[in-house]
């Protein structure tokens, strides 16, 4: 009785957001698989792995929502009709140009490779106001908070080659990250690691070097439990 109960609780909590997404999403990819899309008006989107996307276009206006995980779009210009990718409530509108967006376990990254967009969400409105140039990036918690910062702009979208540029970020979102390559579950189980920040390149295609490198970087340990479970914990 009591397994019964805890199967039926992991398939509301887990199994059915995922399901959600799965009905809603136009195009998708599994755990370590990427995809190249081209949408009705010659744009392409470049879908990162175990992520979602729903498209929406009408003769006003060209619109992505981005369900889950990561995409790069290369969006053909039109001024008639703006590009706009939705996570959450986060929305960047762009005219023609290239530019990165994640949705993470606490908010929404976007990066640009080249021309400009503008970010904007009702949590966080005064603090979008300037646009995003190329090299330009925006972190948006969904408590509000908002990180910006500049990097090499070649580095934008770099995951799609299979490597993994990181700068000041969250060590639970480098592993959310790296955790979409792999076929199983990263846990890290300790409060004070999770909080820590990290900058570095890593290889998705191989992503239990990957996750042993980062606990390296942290002074930390990666013990693989099972060949589905690894753990992140401190020495």
């Amino acid at each position: 009785m009591a397994a019964a109960a805890l199967a039926a609780a992991y398939a509301v909590v887990v199994l059915q957001p995922a399901i959600n997404i799965w009905l809603r999403a136009d195009y998708s990819t599994n755990v370590a698989e990427t995809r190249e899309i081209r949408l009705e008006d010659g744009s392409v989107a470049f879908l990162g792995a175990d992520s979602a996307i729903e498209v929406a276009y009408d003769a006003s206006r060209r619109r992505v929502r981005l369900l889950s995980g990561q995409a790069y779009f290369e969006v053909r210009k039109d001024s008639v009709r703006p590009f706009h990718v939705e996570a959450g409530s986060v929305d960047t509108v762009d005219l023609g140009t290239a530019f990165d967006v994640r949705r993470r376990p606490e908010g929404v990254s976007i990066a640009v490779n080249e021309g400009s967009v503008a970010v904007t969400s009702p949590i966080a409105s005064q603090a979008l106001a300037r646009p995003l140039v190329a090299g330009d990036w925006v972190n948006v918690a969904w408590s509000g908070t908002v990180r910006r910062g500049n990097d090499a702009p070649e580095l934008v979208g770099g995951w799609r080659s299979g490597m993994l540029a990181v700068k000041d970020e969250a060590i639970s979102d480098v592993i959310d990250e790296i955790g979409r390559h792999y076929h199983g579950k990263i846990i890290i189980i300790s409060s004070e690691l999770r909080n820590k920040r990290l900058t570095g390149v890593y290889d998705l295609k191989k992503p239990v070097d990957a996750v042993h490198a980062v606990a390296q970087a942290l002074g930390a340990r990666a013990r693989q439990v099972s060949p589905w479970l690894l753990v992140v914990s401190s020495l």
